[in-house]
């Protein structure tokens, strides 16, 4: 990931994210670009620019298809953000949730990957279930 010919740039905006620093009101807007072939045509790229977080300058993600890179580009985001030091938040989420979750990494091996994938649906069916039996028991005693 490195910055972007300027001749090449952010090119069309295809999502934008505006987050807010928890208890500050500055702001941070994220922008990301159309994925598209890197001008070598070896790869794909999908530009991205964070701004309000000290550099404006655009960076991109490289991944062997549009889908790859723009999931990268969404992972390099996140990787900032959390780099910053400071907790951000945008419109539909709790303070610290910027809405850019992290992804389950491929790059150790689908098995690998797997299991984690295995993991958080298990803490997720967990969870799910506790509040559906917290629910109950409410809806029990209010009875």
């Amino acid at each position: 990931m490195g910055g972007i010919d300027s001749n090449r740039g952010l090119g069309v905006v295809v999502a934008a994210r505006e987050l807010r620093q928890v208890g500050s009101h500055r702001v941070v807007t994220v922008k990301l670009g159309t994925p598209r072939r890197a001008a070598r045509g070896e790869y794909w790229e999908c530009p991205y620019q964070i701004v309000g977080l000290g550099s404006r300058q655009m960076q991109r993600a490289n991944g062997e298809d549009g889908v790859q890179a723009l999931l990268l580009a969404i992972e390099s985001v996140r990787t900032a953000l959390k780099k910053s030091g400071k907790q951000f938040s945008w419109v539909g989420g709790e303070p610290g949730d910027t809405g850019f979750t992290p992804i389950v990494p491929t790059f150790f091996g689908r098995r690998f990957a797997k299991r984690l994938e295995l993991m958080i649906e298990r803490e997720v069916d967990r969870f799910a279930r506790s509040i559906e039996k917290r629910h109950r028991r409410r809806r029990t005693a209010n009875r």
